[in-house]
């Protein structure tokens, strides 16, 4: 582990860690507070005078689906794995977006390293939406067999959170597993239905999903992938 931590030092500068400030929002929210959700678009009726004969057409009143309410958390993480993760970053449809901290190898004897860091903030829907999906995006730092560590971007897309209860809703967690795998959970004190970080997720959990290497981000971002 040591090997990995000593080639991430000095790498705060990078242009790979500007861009993993793309995640974080600019704006803070602080946990509970609501977000204003996005109107109907207002039904826009063209007219064309008639002329010669030509009869007055318009065009049908368009509904545009209303984003949900959303709520902002504070965002947390738990690593699994060997790799020291520099940074990590949540995106979804519209204002859904957030990013969470650094987060340091498992630790020696496997119990998971995080949990004490958090970053503001996450905004997520209060009312769980079963067809959201996220891509999650990570820094990753890897110590290989021959001693040597790299570091790349990954990536997990199609990314949906387990149900939870709004009105009851904490931080949000990201979960880091071996074989480059992720959990995203939003906490509600239901730890019955494994909304919890107290217990790792089991292999054939349907709300981990697998992620694989970024070559786009690796290939953008160059010092934050292996060269």
């Amino acid at each position: 582990m040591n090997a990995v931590l000593r080639a991430v030092s000095g790498s705060k500068n990078s242009k790979a860690l500007v861009a993993a400030e793309w995640f974080v929002p600019h704006r803070v929210h602080f946990a509970g507070i609501r977000l204003a959700s996005v109107s109907t678009l207002l039904a826009l009726v063209l007219s064309l005078s008639a002329c010669g004969g030509v009869p007055r057409t318009a065009v049908e009143p368009m509904a545009v689906p209303r984003q949900p309410e959303l709520i902002s958390g504070g965002v947390s993480a738990r690593n699994y794995t060997t790799a020291y993760i520099d940074g990590f970053g949540i995106s979804g449809p519209g204002d859904i977006h957030g990013g969470g901290p650094n987060v340091m190898p498992v630790k020696d004897d496997g119990r998971p390293s995080g949990g004490g860091a958090e970053t503001c903030c996450m905004t997520f829907p209060v009312k769980w939406q079963p067809d959201l999906t996220l891509t999650v995006r990570w820094l990753a730092y890897k110590l290989q067999e021959d001693k040597k560590v790299t570091k790349s971007w990954h990536k997990a897309e199609n990314v949906r959170i387990q149900q939870y209860d709004g009105q009851q809703a904490g931080g949000v967690w990201a979960i880091f597993l071996p074989g480059d795998r992720v959990k995203i959970i939003v906490t509600d004190g239901n730890a019955n239905g494994h909304n919890t970080v107290a217990v790792r997720p089991a292999d054939d959990d349907p709300y981990v999903a697998q992620g694989a290497v970024d070559d786009e981000w690796n290939r953008l971002y160059r010092k934050g992938g292996s060269q």
